[in-house]
């Protein structure tokens, strides 16, 4: 790259599902890692209501949006701006500070949108939607779009079971941007890919099933030469972290 270079850094933190005992470490890891200008929460952040609960619907949606705010209000304590979408175990709207969800806001130079939920796969879940209820969206301009559901057909909507389980229409939506996508939903698929002018990751899960304690970071630096993003993801214990570059 020639003439003046901008940097941008974020933090990726998967599927949480209130498994705030391998959070924890996530965020010492994070606190340790200099230069962070936001943090991205790729949706099922809270935990799941007890049984009792289950049969009301309503006492069901109100446990579930109290563990989303605790945990990203636990992910604030870092002091770092906190973005996120709902996951498909959340409640669709939850009218909390850094909830993109079809809204955009702007870190470190970059406009940041999300689409929440998961689809096409129904199971009962409080926020599923369809193929073409996604298409219907009318999305901000974006550099950065944090998607729960991961782009179809890629490595990071294969399950344990080498199923495809991600979306078309978020496939459509990398194709056609440029940036950086983040996802989660398919816990035991944490990697990277590039679609078109896009890279996209999935940071994994926390929780269950295949949880586990891992993190993202992605670097982006641009100038007027190009736009490269830098990506690295983070395991304690594995003697390297796995990483990868890519010039858009």
């Amino acid at each position: 790259m020639t003439g003046q270079v901008t940097t941008a850094a974020l933090a990726v933190i998967g599927d949480i599902h209130a498994r705030f005992d391998r959070l924890d470490p996530v965020l010492e890891r994070v606190r340790a890692e200099a230069g962070l200008d936001a943090v991205l929460l790729v949706g099922d952040i809270g935990a799941e209501p007890p049984l009792a609960l289950r049969v009301d619907a309503a006492a069901s949606l109100a446990f579930r949006a109290a563990s989303v705010a605790r945990v990203v209000e636990h992910v604030r304590g870092l002091g770092l701006p906190v973005l996120w979408v709902p996951g498909n175990h959340d409640p669709e709207h939850l009218p909390l500070p850094g909830n993109v969800d079809g809204g955009e806001a702007t870190v470190a130079g970059l406009r940041v949108t999300g689409v929440g939920g998961a689809g096409p796969a129904r199971f009962g879940f409080p926020y599923e939607w369809s193929e073409d209820e996604v298409r219907r969206r009318r999305l901000p301009t974006w550099d950065v779009l944090i998607s729960h559901t991961p782009p179809l057909g890629t490595c990071l909507d294969r399950t344990r079971h080498g199923d495809s389980a991600g979306s078309a229409a978020i496939r459509e939506l990398a194709e056609g941007g440029r940036g950086l996508m983040v996802s989660g939903h398919i816990h035991e698929a944490p990697g990277c890919e590039r679609l078109g002018h896009t890279v996209c990751v999935n940071a994994g899960g926390l929780g269950e099933p295949y949880g586990r304690t891992q993190v993202v970071f992605a670097v982006r630096r641009s100038s007027d030469a190009g736009e490269t993003w830098e990506i690295s993801h983070w395991e304690p214990g594995r003697a390297e972290d796995r990483r990868w570059r890519f010039t858009l």
